[in-house]
């Protein structure tokens, strides 16, 4: 059984992190520089429907690996949180 004062540093910590999580995601600019290049963006707004649809099934098939490999690594870490925790 845990004891009411590890149970409240838990709780304090968890909240610092969503805290901490808050401040990071309102930090982030809306947008990143990169995605505002001219000549991509007028390239893209004079395609046609077939050709900007691709487009954005390529972003997303292209934006698949990244999200695949951080949620792995996320669940890899809360999977693993407490192994050494008892030494």
């Amino acid at each position: 059984m845990t004891e009411p004062s590890s149970n409240a540093a838990r709780r304090v910590s968890l909240l610092a992190c969503a805290v901490l999580a808050a401040v990071l995601l309102l930090a982030v600019p809306a947008r990143a520089p990169a995605q505002g290049c001219t000549m991509c963006r007028e390239t893209a707004a004079m395609q046609r429907d077939r050709a900007l649809t691709a487009l954005q099934r390529g972003i997303g098939v292209l934006a698949v690996p990244p999200l695949a490999i951080a949620t792995g690594v996320v669940w890899l870490v809360w999977k693993r949180r407490n192994r050494f925790a008892s030494e």
